[in-house]
């Protein structure tokens, strides 16, 4: 279960890879598990902790797409569910089934984000149930298959969702997920295989030797050295920095279009149900989901150029106004301010290729190879992050001169993802430990097989099985796992990416921040003065989110 100290994965690093990739969220984390099962002798460093990025901001969806149907990208639609029949069969402790309804209403104009002549629009449910068709088509599980919902079904299942003016509603399906656990169980399935990752460790820049690029000059964030990391391939997944990246090895041959998508989580009750809910349209022709998820819902998304800080994109006051008032057009009891318990705010990489909206933009991944060898792999989806990696490292196989990955072939699509087996294991460890029962489903549904290891922590050590915070199942025991299993270094990201507090409630996670604080200063030998710099940079993302939102809800993810 313990990672290998520091100073060892440093000295692993130095001795040479066959591929490093640069940035550790969900793509690059794809590529690393994808190279090392072929064999290649990887390595990985991520400048911060790992999907501190937009692997943690998402709808929390593994999904195809529905709305980009009517936008025409089919390929991408096909592509994205393949992967999610994939994902729910090599990861199911991490993505799930979920049931979303789409009301169509007298009034929809623009569904799905299609924009129908008038003359049609009495045939709209029709052309949706066409769309929903193809959907099951492409997915291709019977189990899995849209179907008109009754008005009994939608009052036991989405009681809130308004009925007056219903013409009909239909039901299909896709997948939730945690994001940030599947970047973690994708990680350490990669490291079973080899790959060495270490977080914290900047690139400041590529080494070369004529004109091809051979590694990497890295700063470790920690300890403050710096080092060589050399390298037969370079691997560019940073999604949103991946043009600044790139540019490191000269012009790049791509331009990046950010848009940033903002979430609420709502509290718990804020809503009922078993439901995702589709917002069928907005005002700027696209559509929102109203997801269940770790207790809670999660309201989003917006999709809006953005040209600031990539560090530190926010949900304003018009953001969540815009949520709010967009969700409660389908609401029987309006979302308000007070059923806000936090929001979160990312940054998509999108490839540009026309003016205009981001929101028109294909969310198909775009794969580079510069002069020098430097490969980059840039925007896609969540959904999509294995089909990324596979095809990355198959143009890495034939550089090597390999053909069609001939030689060392793609393996991802039948290795199944730490966490996913031991589950009745798990359960029966998680059943002997002093565990409440909401503890206990808590684990089992986050870790998967992984809650074994939790389990054993508590087992040498009953008193972290105590709750953060009241209210909460969150143990400190995952603490203790984060740092010893899955490299947690740091205050601030044990409270939003690890337990994920902060994204839940980000006041509960202001009193359990102390008690986060001491546990992971245990574990890692933090003195006093550490402790004091971990709680301050924690205070100072709190305080930075709180001015930025100013007239709004708290709570934003840093």
């Amino acid at each position: 279960m313990t990672t290998s100290p520091r100073s060892d994965m440093i000295r692993s690093l130095t001795a040479g890879v066959d591929v490093l990739v640069i940035g550790g969220g969900i793509t690059g984390a794809g590529v690393a598990l994808d190279a090392a099962s072929r064999g290649y002798r990887v390595g990985l460093v991520e400048r911060a902790d790992y999907a501190c990025g937009t692997s943690s901001r998402s709808t929390k969806l593994i999904h195809g797409g529905i709305r980009y149907l009517p936008q025409g990208h089919v390929g991408l639609v096909r592509d994205a569910l393949r992967e999610r029949t994939l994902l729910l069969r090599l990861a199911p402790h991490v993505a799930r089934p979920l049931a979303f309804v789409v009301p169509l209403y007298a009034s929809t104009r623009h569904p799905l984000g299609l924009r129908l002549p008038r003359i049609v629009r009495p045939f709209t449910p029709l052309g949706v149930r066409i769309g929903l068709l193809a959907y099951d088509l492409f997915a291709r599980d019977p189990a899995l298959r849209h179907r008109v919902v009754t008005r009994e079904t939608l009052a036991r299942e989405a009681p809130e969702l308004r009925t007056d003016g219903l013409r009909t509603a239909f039901v299909y399906y896709d997948a939730r997920t945690d994001d940030v656990r599947l970047t973690h169980s994708v990680l350490t399935t990669a490291r079973a295989h080899g790959a060495v990752t270490l977080n914290y460790a900047t690139v400041t820049g590529l080494m070369t030797a004529g004109d091809r690029v051979t590694g990497a000059r890295v700063e470790d964030g920690l300890g403050g050295g710096r080092f060589e990391v050399p390298a037969r391939f370079v691997v560019n997944a940073t999604g949103i920095w991946a043009e600044d990246v790139a540019a490191m090895g000269g012009p790049p041959a791509f331009h990046i279009r950010h848009s940033k998508g903002v979430h609420l989580v709502l509290r718990p009750g804020a809503l009922h149900g078993s439901m995702a809910i589709v917002i069928p349209e907005t005002d700027d022709g696209r559509l929102a989901f109203i997801v269940p998820w770790a207790d809670r819902w999660v309201l989003g998304t917006t999709d809006d150029a953005y040209t600031g800080d990539l560090d530190a994109a926010t949900a304003t006051p018009a953001d969540v106004a815009y949520l709010l008032d967009h969700a409660n057009r389908y609401l029987t009891r309006p979302l308000r301010a007070s059923d806000i318990a936090g929001t979160y705010a990312g940054v998509r990489p999108l490839v540009a290729a026309a003016a205009g909206s981001t929101a028109a933009l294909s969310r198909d991944h775009h794969l580079s190879i510069a002069p020098g060898g430097l490969v980059t792999i840039t925007g896609g989806k969540l959904t999509t992050y294995r089909k990324m990696a596979e095809d990355t490292v198959d143009a890495i196989v034939a550089r090597d001169g390999g053909r069609d990955g001939g030689g060392r072939p793609g393996r991802t699509a039948t290795i199944r993802l730490a966490g996913s087996d031991g589950i009745a294991a798990a359960e029966a460890a998680l059943g002997a430990a002093p565990l409440a029962a909401d503890q206990r489903a808590y684990l089992l549904q986050t870790y998967g097989g992984a809650a074994a290891d939790i389990a054993a922590l508590i087992a040498a050590d009953p008193a972290l099985a105590g709750r953060l915070v009241d209210g909460a199942p969150v143990t400190a025991a995952e603490v203790v796992y984060a740092c010893r299993a899955e490299q947690a270094v740091a205050l601030v990201d044990g409270l939003y990416l690890r337990t994920k507090l902060a994204v839940l409630d980000a006041q509960a996670a202001d009193r359990a921040a102390d008690a986060v604080n001491t546990l992971m200063g245990r574990c890692l030998g933090w003195d006093r003065g550490e402790m004091t710099r971990q709680r301050a940079r924690y205070d100072a993302v709190r305080a930075r989110e709180t001015a930025v939102a100013a007239g709004g809800p708290t709570g934003i993810v840093a």
